[in-house]
Order: C-alpha cells, then sequence, then structure tokens
C-alpha cells in the first residue's frame, strides 16, 4: 500500500506589500513539518528578523540555542523562538519541527543570508534548536507566525510554506 510520506500543509503565504508578520494558520495538525522562509527587505539600510511562535502563543514558553556565524548564545524562559543572521539581507529558513501531542515542540532551524555580494564573500549563517514547553498549549499545534521585531520589513514577495507528516 503506498502512503504518503510529505504532503502540503496549511496555505502557504505570500505577501502582496511589505510587512512584518506571514503566518500559516490552517495548519493540519501533523506529527512532523517542514517550513521554508524567504524573506527579502526592500533596502539595505534596514534589518530584518524571524521570530517564530506557535499557535499564537506569546507566553514565556520558548527555550533555544543560537549559533550565528559560530558565535553561541542561549535564550530561556522566551516568548518566541529566534533567528537572525545579524546582517541587512534576504534570508532563507529552513525548519525542522516535531509538533506531537503532549509532548514538547522540538525545532531544529537553519538560516542563511547572502552577507556581501560576490564569490568572494561568504554567506552569513545561523543555526538555531529550540522548543516550546507545554505549559500554555499540550495539543499539537496549527498554526505558525514568523514576525520581524527590527527596524525593517518584510518585502513583498516574502513567503512561508510548509509540508507535513505523521
Amino acid at each position: 500500500m503506498f502512503k504518503l510520506t510529505w504532503a502540503k500543509n496549511g496555505t502557504p503565504v505570500t505577501l502582496g506589500s511589505a510587512g512584518d508578520d506571514i503566518d500559516i494558520t490552517d495548519l493540519t495538525a501533523y506529527k512532523f513539518n517542514q517550513f521554508m522562509v524567504h524573506t527579502p527587505i526592500d533596502n539595505t539600510s534596514n534589518n530584518i528578523n524571524h521570530r517564530f511562535t506557535f499557535d499564537d502563543n506569546g507566553a514565556t514558553d520558548y527555550a533555544y540555542r543560537e549559533s550565528i556565524d559560530g558565535t553561541e548564545a542561549t535564550f530561556t524562559s522566551q516568548s518566541l523562538i529566534g533567528m537572525n543572521t545579524g546582517n541587512h539581507d534576504d534570508l532563507f529558513d529552513i525548519l525542522y519541527v516535531a509538533n506531537i501531542d503532549s509532548e514538547e515542540k522540538l525545532l531544529i532551524g537553519f538560516q542563511v543570508s547572502q552577507n556581501a555580494a560576490g564569490a568572494a564573500n561568504a554567506p552569513s549563517r545561523s543555526e538555531t534548536v529550540g522548543k516550546c514547553d507545554t505549559t500554555t498549549n499540550t495539543a499539537q499545534f496549527t498554526r505558525i507566525d514568523c514576525n520581524n521585531s527590527s527596524t525593517g520589513n518584510y518585502d513583498t514577495d516574502s513567503n512561508i510554506t510548509c509540508l507535513g507528516s505523521d
């Protein structure tokens, strides 16, 4: 019998104008999800970053460890999971999230940004591992929010897409 391994999950969102928020609000509660996020910026004088929450949960239920170009930092009792290379560039993320009922939600994320143009300049990178505990929400999440808290905007055509699997 053929079993579908990965399928589109929720409605992908592409911004029609600049903004600070891209969310998928109609996810199916799959155990495993892969999110792809691309956020260009409209000019290089502004910063952007990615701040993720599940089910619009802004409680201090999150903890994460981030490495930006090899420099590590740890964050506990946070209201989000952050990803940021610290550059003024387009950002591209891949997130893998385990979304098992009544268990902490676990995340592994990778982000790349252009850094300075040209082959003589290496891109910047960020690796993040994070979790959301079940204090506020024990069920599987059905929404992801990607918010910018920096000075710039996600440009038109910024996008978030999800694949899910059980």
